[in-house]
């Protein structure tokens, strides 16, 4: 008897003593008879560390924080040369321009599962937008994407229709974050800093939240029920190598006018941050995650006269004691193929099965 012969209850068994999540991944890749039995089970896994997009010309690499791991090409649904955004949902978009044809597509790298979503009009902002500072963000029927480095459309795409289309109010503003949570999408825009909240369907204003206080650079989330907003400190282009100054800033919405309160802590919570986006993760019992600590993912690219390498580091910083450091490991010993002078942004991602 074979592995694919065992009864589909006797693989479910197997599968319900199964508590870290890269064993699941395995399990799921014996074979197509065990991987459909498990479409049935019910998963009690803890909660999982998230993961790092490491983006190269050659291929797509994932850093497994919980492991110290790097995963070499994990992701053969993701074509070469793609841009990948990650999510707290398990999805990324990836997008892709060949010759001047840009397409986009939602793919879970831990399933294998791929949504196509249409190609955005050549004449559009959107396809004429630097594939790399892209924000996004998706309910379960729509996704939400915006250009972080030009004043243009927000877009959205209702999966299974056939176009992108734009929201019409938020024209010619810059978005710099986006993030959805309990029905609602909300707008981080850069120039007004003031936040826009969305319905999650109908996609029309529901308020505005302003922030009347300027900042470099902001990402907005929603932990554990609260609006936060995440602030890098202007030391943090000036010395890069030496600082990891951040603020947090939580949103008084009880009064009629909002207030926006400097916290220092943020209870059993840890921040992770990339370029482009923001989430947050219970800490609890996990030993290898801290507290009040903000996990912040770059890249730094050198080139010669001959190739680039592109390399990836992650800072840990303390709000409580404002001290930061970098994790050591073996992401430190990884370097990636880039395209001359290009930088390859790495993107955190929550791992999820469904």
């Amino acid at each position: 008897m074979g592995w694919s012969d065992l009864p589909s209850e006797l693989v479910i068994a197997i599968a319900g003593n199964l508590t870290e999540f890269t064993d699941h991944l395995r399990f799921r890749s014996v074979c197509s008879h065990w991987r459909s039995s498990f479409q049935s089970h019910t998963l009690h896994l803890p909660p999982q560390l998230p993961w790092l997009t490491l983006p190269s010309t050659s291929s797509t690499h994932l850093y497994s924080l919980s492991e110290d791991r790097i995963y070499a090409n994990p992701l053969p649904s993701i074509a070469d040369n793609s841009n990948i955004f990650g999510s707290s949902s398990g999805w990324f978009l990836s997008v892709r321009d060949l010759n001047r044809h840009v397409t986009f597509s939602l793919i879970n790298p831990f399933t294998g599962a791929s949504i196509g979503l249409p190609s955005p009009d050549p004449c559009s902002t959107l396809s004429n937008a630097m594939a790399d500072t892209l924000v996004w963000d998706r309910s379960d029927s729509v996704v939400v994407v915006a250009s972080c480095s030009t004043k243009s459309h927000l877009f959205y795409c209702r999966l299974g229709e056939a176009a992108w289309a734009t929201i019409e109010s938020q024209q010619h503003r810059l978005a710099s974050s986006i993030t959805f949570y309990e029905g609602r999408f909300y707008i981080l825009h850069a120039y007004t800093h003031e936040i826009v909240v969305l319905d999650g369907e109908t996609l029309e204003q529901v308020t505005v939240i302003p922030y009347l206080s300027s900042h470099v650079e902001a990402h907005l989330l929603v932990s554990s029920g609260e609006l936060l907003l995440l602030v890098k400190s202007i030391w943090m282009y000036i010395y890069p190598d030496r600082y990891w100054k951040y603020k947090v800033r939580r949103a008084n919405l009880n009064d009629e006018l909002v207030e926006w309160i400097e916290v220092n802590d943020i209870g059993d919570r840890a921040l992770f941050v990339d370029n482009f986006h923001c989430f947050s993760v219970k800490v609890g019992d996990n030993s290898l995650l801290r507290r009040n600590c903000i996990y912040s993912a770059r890249s730094d690219t050198s080139a010669d006269s001959r190739h680039s390498l592109t390399t990836y580091s992650i800072s840990i910083f303390d709000l409580g004691n404002r001290k930061g450091e970098f994790l050591k490991g073996a992401l430190s010993k990884f370097r990636a193929a880039s395209s001359r002078g290009a930088d390859l942004p790495p993107s955190w991602v929550l791992p999820s099965l469904s």
